[in-house]
């Protein structure tokens, strides 16, 4: 007669050995996989082309984006504030300076400082070489600006203050705007004029020349033109 629960016993201790080692693992082939060195130079390789490719226009992207919004934000900002001062004293007067006894920068330092700088947060005002008044904002943008002999203020605004120096207007670091007394507001230089004509002033070899960049850039929706040349 067969003992039945001899050979369940003797069955199992066939099919499930007791294992000294209770981690499995070492039951079963493990395959290590791995990049030979060839494969990874290549791959580098590829990413460094990608990024030379597409690091220059984010860049450039970049740029155009904070230009256009210094640009817009310094003319909404120092026009809100002429306009409060306005409201305030009824109207801001500005005069010949050669009927002043002063300076062309203490003239304007005291007209600025009078009517503008209670109602805008600046970081610092100085004059400079008796001709022009400087001014930094608290986003590291500022401007300097000169008053010529028909009582018209010229502003120089330099997306960096650092880039400050006189009167510049490259259309790259820095525009040029003017303030329009008739209207009381700043404006910038030649707004009158059309996108075409604007275009041909602003894309001049010459940087001195580029009177008109700040205004092609509002004239078209505080946006920089496609085929802008001197910010790519």
């Amino acid at each position: 007669m067969v003992d039945w629960q001899d050979f369940l016993r003797h069955l199992i201790d066939g099919c499930f050995k007791i294992c000294n080692n209770c981690d499995m693992k070492h039951h079963f082939k493990v395959h290590k996989f791995g990049f030979t060195l060839a494969e990874v130079l290549i791959t580098l390789g590829i990413i460094g082309v990608v990024a030379a490719l597409t690091i220059p226009t984010i860049v450039t992207k970049y740029r155009r984006q904070a230009t256009e919004t210094r640009l817009k934000k310094f003319y909404s900002v120092v026009n809100q504030a002429i306009q409060m001062s306005i409201a305030e004293k009824g109207s801001i007067t500005l005069e010949d300076q050669n009927n002043q006894n002063a300076t062309n920068s203490e003239y304007i330092t005291n007209w600025y400082q009078q009517n503008i700088t209670k109602y805008i947060k600046t970081l610092k005002d100085e004059a400079f070489n008796d001709t022009y008044y400087k001014v930094s904002f608290v986003d590291g943008s500022g401007f300097s600006s000169y008053m010529n002999g028909t009582n018209k203020i010229y502003i120089f605004y330099c997306l960096n203050f650092d880039n400050c120096n006189g009167g510049s207007f490259d259309g790259k670091n820095t525009f040029l705007f003017t303030y329009d007394k008739t209207n009381q507001q700043i404006v910038p230089e030649f707004s009158h004029q059309d996108i075409n004509s604007l275009k041909q002033n602003c894309y001049n070899t010459n940087k001195q020349l580029r009177y008109g960049c700040a205004a092609l850039i509002m004239k078209n929706n505080w946006k920089i033109p496609d085929d802008y040349p001197w910010i790519r």
